[in-house]
């Protein structure tokens, strides 16, 4: 990835943090709802998608592999560790992964993954 783009992801980063220190300000118990949060980051300009992780899994060359699949369109990408780390948490579980990108959820895009308990 490029210095360049790398500099745009981390102020991108930095400014979705700010937007949920902003909406996670609610008392202990009463969190915030997805799509709060989602709002939040598309106020940024930013994408939100929410799906399953159909594969995740590693290469010889050790890069991860991750196939994300959002209602009717899959994106199948090398992902960083953080974030496949979080995909495959929520294949072995069976749980859904909300993705927060810079464009489509792939790899090289990626700001946020976060496993959702089966309650959201």
């Amino acid at each position: 990835m490029s210095t360049q783009k790398e500099a745009n992801l981390a102020e991108l980063q930095k400014s979705l943090d700010q937007k949920f220190s902003q909406v996670v300000t609610m008392e202990l118990g009463q969190g915030p709802h997805l799509q709060q949060l989602s709002s939040a980051a598309i106020s940024l300009g930013i994408d939100s998608y929410v799906g399953q992780v159909a594969f995740a899994g590693q290469t010889s060359s050790g890069s991860y592999q991750v196939q994300f699949n959002t209602g009717s369109s899959g994106y199948s990408s090398a992902w960083p560790q953080w974030a496949f780390e979080q995909a495959k948490s929520a294949l072995l579980y069976g749980k859904k992964l909300w993705v927060i990108a810079d464009g489509k959820p792939f790899g090289s895009s990626l700001l946020q993954a976060l496993i959702l308990s089966s309650s959201v």
